[in-house]
């Protein structure tokens, strides 16, 4: 007889095991938003992101507190609070500012959570509402119209495109660390418009921050067809908190249950010395211990490329991609053009690309070539014919 040897295998799970924090984190906030204390009447809390105050996001908004401000370098709506509390019962959602720009929360002291914080992207349209590409939460992108012209593309990195019709972002651009802070991207049209994706939200308070209610940054719910999804991607939720204490949840999927589409999650990151195991988070994540001081923006060396010119013509510094009776540039050409990039701190061996999205048609990832300069500053050149209507350029390089 042979001797049967058995060997038995343990699943091991690992997990960072913290220690409650010593002492509250130094957070840049001089709370000159005010408290953020919503009653129950209404409970409907909206907050207005096109009233935020161009500037710079640590200047002092005592005359506009609570309004917060945009700061276009940044590509981020900052409000500093002294404390932030949503009571049970009460949901807040968001108007988009122009720029489309993802929220942060600066909080001076405690942030309670027993409501709803909704920065979820617009689910499919049909009829004449699926005319215009659906709306994203803060920080996202849009989902693609659809009409008689035909079906549109998701906007953003991930954004959803044929043979695939969901917006992607986790495992296709960004990282783990939300630095920066950026959320998900649309789907396309599958006979109704497709879902946009979820936004992104950076709270960072000095204090506790406490969830017994709901954070979600879900993806907007698109059509079915078939084995295929056309909805937005999962967004973003990043926290930094001496303390992540609560029983509720943070929430970053894709908006339909009982659909399992690999990329479609956001990404959530918290950074914390304690983070309580009763708070349910989607996609799941542990806590690591926040820098010393805690990492708000990224590195002022962190590589960076934007669209300079399209034709001659100077693209705005701040675009907006209206896609709706205005352009941020005009092309009256039918021939091939040229796209002017810049890159900065960026390695000139690395490859850096043009996304041009038709909105309604097609999208294609078109290679720039290096003109000139070096790692610290550099001039590359793509071409392109567009089409007549709308066309949304989206730029990303790739280090080597």
């Amino acid at each position: 007889m042979k001797k049967l040897r058995i060997l038995t295998l343990a699943a091991l799970g690992l997990a960072a095991c913290l220690q409650p924090a010593s002492a509250q984190l130094t957070i840049p906030s001089d709370g000159s938003d005010g408290a953020f204390n919503p009653s129950m009447d209404p409970t409907n809390v909206v907050i207005d992101l096109s009233q935020a105050v161009p500037g710079v996001w640590n200047a002092n908004n005592s005359a506009n507190a609570g309004r917060g401000i945009y700061d276009k370098d940044k590509w981020a709506i900052v409000f500093k609070y002294s404390s932030v509390n949503i009571p049970a019962g009460v949901t807040v959602r968001f108007i988009n500012h122009s720029s489309r720009a993802p929220v942060v929360w600066l909080v001076q002291g405690d942030v309670a959570v027993a409501g709803t914080v909704d920065l979820r992207g617009q689910s499919k349209q049909q009829g004449s509402a699926a005319l215009l590409p659906t709306e994203p939460g803060p920080g996202g992108f849009r989902g693609g119209p659809t009409g008689p012209q035909g079906g549109g593309i998701g906007l953003g990195p991930g954004g959803g495109a044929a043979p695939s019709g969901g917006g992607a972002y986790a495992t296709f651009y960004g990282n783990p660390r939300i630095l920066p802070l950026i959320g998900g991207s649309g789907g396309r049209a599958g006979g109704t418009s497709g879902g946009a994706g979820g936004g992104a939200l950076f709270v960072a308070a000095s204090g506790t921050v406490t969830v017994n209610g709901l954070i979600t940054a879900q993806g907007g719910v698109g059509a079915i067809n078939g084995g295929d999804y056309f909805g937005g991607s999962g967004g973003a939720i990043r926290i930094i908190a001496s303390q992540v204490l609560g029983t509720g949840e943070l929430n970053c999927l894709l908006g339909v249950s009982g659909y399992n589409y690999s990329g479609l999650e956001g990404r959530i990151r918290i950074e914390s010395p304690l983070l309580s195991a009763a708070l349910r988070t989607h996609p799941e994540t542990i806590a690591d211990l926040p820098a010393t001081p805690p990492e708000i923006w990224p590195p002022a060396a962190t590589p960076t490329v934007r669209i300079v010119s399209v034709d001659t013509n100077a693209a705005p510094t701040d675009p907006t991609a209206p896609l709706l009776s205005n352009a941020d540039v005009a092309i009256y050409n039918d021939t091939p053009v040229v796209i002017t990039l810049e890159t900065t701190d960026f390695p000139i061996e690395g490859v850096v690309q043009v996304r041009a999205a038709q909105k309604w048609g097609s999208a294609s990832w078109i290679r720039a070539w290096y003109v000139s300069g070096n790692q610290a500053q550099a001039q590359w050149r793509a071409t392109n014919t567009f089409v007549k209507g709308y066309t949304t350029l989206q730029a990303r390089a790739t280090a080597p």
